[in-house]
């Protein structure tokens, strides 16, 4: 692995402008804030409710719903973001004494958005209001037919808008001021709740969920979000993500939601051949024990059957996929739909590669991209016009074309993808500023991840107190301090090779927990170098 040192020059001036220790500034100055993000991150704002036009809009609709008795239909999403969003306009509708219904896609054979299918049925069944959640700005068709219909459409969504779509209200993050442009599927519902004075803990933790499962930027008004949710699920007040999470350690940290919870959350839409992913609609409904036992069983006994298919599915494209390409591009078509995004996220971080993975769908190639550089994906087929359906974001993206266009696809992509140098960023350190003072003072303004997302740390070492194998000679520790200590795990050169060095130089992720009633910290090694 390569690494690039980044510019973290103006540490210093951070230091003393908001009074900070040297490590949080080197910190908060990788993130490469504008003046009003740092200002943000420092002075983090109280937000009170906030007013839009759209918003007072949908207000407005749903209050003469209610006194006209109308019903609203719910159209979510099948990932853990529409289906907490999903959830969030349950729960609102049924506080205010509004009839609605709600439904979450097949993933497989109703793609993506809302479709003239479910439109119709709704109106059929005597629904005047239809209400995407997490999509509809693509759906131009189902629009067009509900308009026909006769019935009211209120989109709330935030995903890119290339068409404008045609419907009574917009409610989107691009329209909203900066504080709250950020926001995901679920942070524009929470916005709703507010807005209609619904107040419900739980939808707090169902908008802190989705953020995180989304990897929505860690800015200005999300950092409000998670805080709050994540304060609810350690306060207890949402046991459904007790229940779920079966042996959380508390306290609860972005990083479990993010690798415990969340993806619980989005298997049931993946594994849409295997589970109804309404059901998990109706668990973060549920406020009966029994009933939260029995479905976050089946939901946690379905997410151990997606780690299984997984690894399976990653062997076989292991040993036929040709990595060496600049940008992956692989098509099998006994791959898992519902798993694809899955393996191009792994493929992308293994290889640090651009990856799209393809399977068939009927008469149809599908297929999941994938990207953690600068790139921006959606932006690099935009000038792609031959797929059947497309969407995401910059990062992401979902497609759908037929399977002779698949070698036209591929040589788009060659064609207008120029490889960027393959370079880890790092923030250089000192292990001399791993202080618990320093230390304490960072995850103090804790939640991190994207656009907050605490680096790979370069550091060099200046001193240890001792240095141990645990268990094998490959399994090393460095102890630094009573609260800070480095580790390698799996170091072929071993114990032996180190022993007694200082000229050292360690590459590696930082986090916090609690041993011995204490808080540690440790940095977890992924390369290590002589100086």
């Amino acid at each position: 692995m390569k690494y690039r040192v980044m510019n973290t020059g103006n540490y210093r001036e951070i230091a003393e402008q908001y009074h900070t220790g040297s490590l949080l500034a080197k910190v908060v100055s990788s993130f490469n804030y504008s003046p009003s993000e740092l200002a943000s991150f420092f002075h983090e704002k109280q937000y009170g409710t906030y007013r839009h036009e759209s918003l007072e809009a949908i207000r407005n609709i749903l209050l003469k719903a209610k006194g006209e008795h109308q019903k609203v239909f719910i159209y979510g999403d099948y990932d853990c973001d529409g289906i907490c969003a999903t959830t969030i306009m349950v729960k609102v509708l049924n506080k205010l004494g509004i009839e609605n219904g709600y439904y979450i896609p097949n993933r497989a054979r109703e793609n993506y958005g809302l479709n003239c299918e479910r439109v119709q049925q709704a109106h059929e069944r005597g629904y005047g209001i239809v209400m995407t959640v997490d999509n509809g700005v693509s759906a131009h068709e189902a629009l067009a037919l509900a308009k026909q219909l006769g019935m009211i459409r209120i989109v709330t969504d935030h995903h890119v808008i290339t068409a404008q779509p045609d419907c009574e209200v917009l409610c989107h993050p691009s329209l909203f001021d900066e504080d709250h442009s950020y926001l995901c599927g679920a942070g524009v519902a929470y916005l709703i709740r507010d807005y209609l004075g619904v107040v419900d803990d739980s939808i707090k933790a169902l908008a802190m969920l989705a953020t995180i499962s989304d990897v929505m930027e860690l800015k200005f008004f999300n950092v409000f979000l998670v805080k709050q949710g994540l304060q609810v699920v350690n306060d207890h007040k949402y046991p459904n993500i007790d229940i779920l999470g079966r042996d959380l350690k508390f306290p609860i940290t972005e990083r479990e939601i993010s690798f415990n919870i969340a993806p619980k959350i989005n298997t049931t839409g993946r594994l849409f051949d295997m589970a109804n992913r309404n059901n998990t609609v109706r668990y973060l409904l549920s406020d009966d024990a029994n009933e939260m036992r029995i479905l976050a069983r089946q939901i946690n006994d379905l997410n151990e059957k997606r780690k299984d298919l997984v690894s399976e599915q990653y062997r076989i494209i292991k040993n036929n996929c040709n990595f060496s390409q600049p940008f992956i591009i692989y098509c099998n078509e006994k791959l898992h739909e519902g798993l694809i995004g899955l393996i191009a996220n792994r493929i992308l971080h293994e290889t640090n590669k651009p990856t799209v993975m393809l399977t068939a769908s009927g008469d149809l190639l599908k297929g999941s991209g994938r990207s953690k550089s600068e790139l921006n994906l959606m932006e690099l087929l935009s000038g792609y016009d031959y797929y059947e359906t497309f969407g995401g974001h910059a990062k992401a993206f979902g497609i759908s074309l037929k399977r002779d266009r698949l070698e036209e696809f591929r040589k788009y992509i060659n064609e207008n993808y120029v490889p960027e140098e393959t370079a880890e960023d790092c923030v250089e350190v000192h292990s001399s500023d791993f202080t618990r003072e320093n230390l304490e003072e960072l995850f103090s303004y804790a939640p991190f991840g994207q656009g907050r997302r605490l680096p790979v740390f370069r550091v060099v070492l200046d001193d240890y107190r001792e240095l141990r194998s645990l268990s094998t000679p490959d399994k090393l520790k460095w102890n630094i301090s009573n609260c800070f200590s480095i580790m390698k795990m799996g170091d072929s050169k071993g114990y032996g090779y180190y022993r007694g060095r200082r000229d050292l130089r360690f590459y590696g992720t930082l986090s916090s927990g609690v041993f011995n009633r204490m808080m540690t910290y440790t940095l977890w090694c992924d390369n290590v170098e002589l100086l």
